[in-house]
């Protein structure tokens, strides 16, 4: 006969009781297999491009003042279409933490403007960029919701020099005519090139920084900081310098050939710039140095006297307003060379008030963001807030705002702690960082 088997819990005659097993239970970690499960590395980087694709310009020298075209349709198709899958990625996977207060201070510029173009009887056009703006927030929104902080990001930046890579191949021409490179396919101004191309150089040094390097990132470094030079952007490239060297200043161990090689290229750089004298040509640009800043003295000027109201100054005119009145000079019209002269045009006091304390609210947050991601935020923001004291395109629906946006979400307080685990998966034995952390050990 077949003795009875002990069932944990039950009791046999002239027997102990074995303790009760408890039942597993499910596990809720942020760090368990199904909330680490993220949306397809090829769908994001897909919604990535479609959605830098769609924010870039496609012409040069024309605004959007509220007609329907060919051009505009598509790029509206192209950001719908980017919208479409990230809503579709981020409802594919578990719902990642974000924070929703960037998303306050965005609509309050946008209400702003909003008001402002209806009051100066401007609203289909404002109207329609505000909307543009919409889209482009909520399709980021979803992105983050989707994958890592860093993956987005990444993803973005992949894009950008993806874009700027096309742009400038296609656009030699524009270089041999004119002497500043300029966007072929799509059609990109210089300065709007040259913005792309740095945010690919910004990603590359934050992987060197991370000592996640390679000899082909350092060559596409190399080539996008030449598409940076070519395109003559002054403000570009000088915010580009700061920007790698706030990120370099926390390498905290550098590798001895990391270090023997930055030397050799930057003594080369330097003799090769001093003996061709390509920095004041650089300068220079055609002899136009001074030239441009005074023009844009002269924009500035104007746009303290531009509002015709009261509800003008406060709201100002729309988001689509880019080009103002000059007098007292052989022109009569000018662009806003300036995202902060752009917004009190745009949206009146209210929005510049609101836009820099968003600014130092961004920064407050990225303070306290963990060290990796504070490292690119910092390279982004130095970036892109530095370009914005000369150069439009920040509070827009550009990809400058794109990424000013996408940091502003990440390192607000309601992310902040998902920003820890993601640094912590990263850093765990079996990633790439942590076998380097064990060999380091």
């Amino acid at each position: 006969m077949t003795p009875p088997v002990p069932v944990p819990g039950v009791r046999l005659p002239g027997a102990a009781a074995l303790p009760a097993v408890p039942a597993p239970e499910r596990s809720t970690d942020d760090r368990s297999p199904a909330a680490g499960r993220t949306a397809s590395p090829l769908g994001l980087r897909l919604v990535a491009l479609l959605l830098v694709v769609g924010a870039v310009g496609w012409r040069r020298g024309e605004y959007f003042s509220g007609a329907l075209d060919p051009v505009v349709v598509a790029k509206a198709a192209v950001s719908l279409v980017a919208l479409a899958l990230a809503l579709l990625l981020a409802q594919a996977v578990p719902r990642r933490p974000l924070g929703t207060g960037s998303l306050w201070w965005l609509g309050i510029l946008l209400g702003s403007s909003a008001f402002g173009a209806l009051t100066a009887g401007n609203l289909p056009a404002g109207g329609v960029v505000a909307v543009r703006v919409a889209v482009l927030a909520a399709t980021t929104f979803f992105l983050l919701r989707a994958a890592p902080a860093v993956q987005v990001l990444t993803g973005v930046a992949w894009a950008c020099g993806v874009v700027a890579a096309v742009a400038s191949l296609t656009g030699i021409s524009s270089f041999l005519d004119e002497g500043r490179l300029a966007g072929g396919i799509p059609a990109i101004d210089p300065n709007d090139l040259a913005l792309l191309a740095g945010v690919a150089v910004v990603l590359l040094v934050w992987r060197l920084v991370q000592d996640d390097v390679s000899a082909p990132a350092v060559v596409a470094a190399l080539f996008f900081l030449g598409v940076v030079w070519v395109t003559g952007s002054r403000t570009g490239l000088l915010m580009l310098v700061l920007a790698v060297l706030v990120m370099a200043a926390h390498i905290r161990r550098p590798r001895v050939g990391l270090v023997v090689a930055g030397l050799v290229l930057g003594a080369a750089g330097v003799v090769a710039v001093t003996v061709t004298g390509a920095i004041t040509g650089f300068a220079a640009r055609g002899g136009d140095g001074a030239s441009t800043l005074d023009s844009r003295f002269i924009a500035w000027r104007a746009s303290l006297t531009w509002a015709q109201s009261n509800w003008q100054e406060v709201f100002g005119g729309g988001l689509s307003v880019k080009i103002i009145r000059v007098q007292g000079q052989f022109w009569t019209t000018q662009p806003l060379d300036s995202s902060w002269v752009s917004l009190l045009v745009q949206a009146g006091i209210l929005g510049v008030v609101t836009a820099a304390a968003w600014v130092l609210w961004v920064l407050r947050g990225v303070r306290r963001a963990p060290r990796p991601h504070r490292v690119f935020f910092l390279g982004l923001l130095v970036f892109l807030l530095g370009r914005s004291v000369l150069e439009s395109g920040l509070f827009d629906a550009t990809p400058a705002f794109l990424l000013f946006l996408a940091v502003s979400l990440l390192a607000e307080g309601g992310t902040r702690q998902r920003l820890h685990a993601e640094a912590g998966r990263a850093a765990a034995p079996g990633s790439v960082h942590g076998r380097r952390a064990s060999r380091a050990g």
